[in-house]
C-alpha cells in the first residue's frame, strides 16, 4: 500500500510539472501567434489604405492560434462601435483571449490599440511594427529560456515529489 501511495505522489508532482511546462509553451506559443496576427494585420492596412475593420477581417482569416481569436475578439466588437470606443473593444479583446500576458506585454498591446484609426497610416504602421518587433522580442525570450525551465521545473518536481515520498514514508 505504501508503495503505492508512492507512487501516486510522484505520478501526481511530476504531472504537476509537465503541465506547468505545457502552459508555458502555450504562452510561448501565443506571443509568437498574436505577432504574427499583427504582422497580417500591418500587411493589409499597408496595401491600400483599407479601413481599419476591413483590415482586421481580412488579417483574421489568415491567422492563426491566440492571434486569430484576439482579432475575432475585435472583429466582433464592432458592433458594438458608438457605444464602446475602438481602444476599448480592442481592451477587452485583450482581456477576455490573452489574460496570461506579462502586464508589460499587455501594456504594449493596449498602447497600440490606443493608436489604431486615430493618425495617418504611416504613424499606424510605425506603432504595429513596434509592437509586433516587442512580441517577437518577448517570444524569442520565451524561447530561449524554455530549455532551462524546462530542466529545472522537472528536476523540481522530480526532487520535491521523492522528498515527500521520503518525509510521509
Amino acid at each position: 500500500m505504501k508503495l503505492l501511495g508512492a507512487i501516486l505522489i510522484m505520478t501526481a508532482a511530476s504531472l504537476g510539472g509537465v503541465l506547468l511546462l505545457r502552459e508555458k509553451k502555450q504562452r510561448q506559443d501565443g506571443y509568437r501567434s498574436l505577432a504574427a496576427a499583427l504582422e497580417l494585420l500591418r500587411g493589409e492596412l499597408s496595401s491600400g489604405g483599407i479601413p481599419l475593420d476591413l483590415g482586421i477581417e481580412r488579417a483574421y482569416t489568415h491567422a492563426k492560434g491566440i492571434g486569430k481569436a484576439f482579432l475575432s475578439t475585435v472583429r466582433d466588437g464592432f458592433h458594438d462601435l458608438g457605444e464602446h470606443s475602438f481602444e476599448e473593444i480592442w481592451d477587452k479583446a485583450l482581456a477576455d483571449t490573452c489574460p496570461w500576458l506579462a502586464l508589460d506585454t499587455q501594456a504594449e498591446i493596449r498602447k497600440l490599440g490606443g493608436e489604431l484609426g486615430r493618425f495617418d497610416l504611416e504613424l499606424q504602421l510605425r506603432f504595429l511594427d513596434a509592437c509586433i518587433s516587442y512580441l517577437k522580442e518577448q517570444w524569442q525570450l520565451q524561447r530561449s529560456t524554455y530549455p532551462s525551465d524546462r530542466r529545472v521545473t522537472l528536476g523540481l518536481s522530480f526532487s520535491l515529489s521523492a522528498l515527500l515520498v521520503i518525509l510521509l514514508y
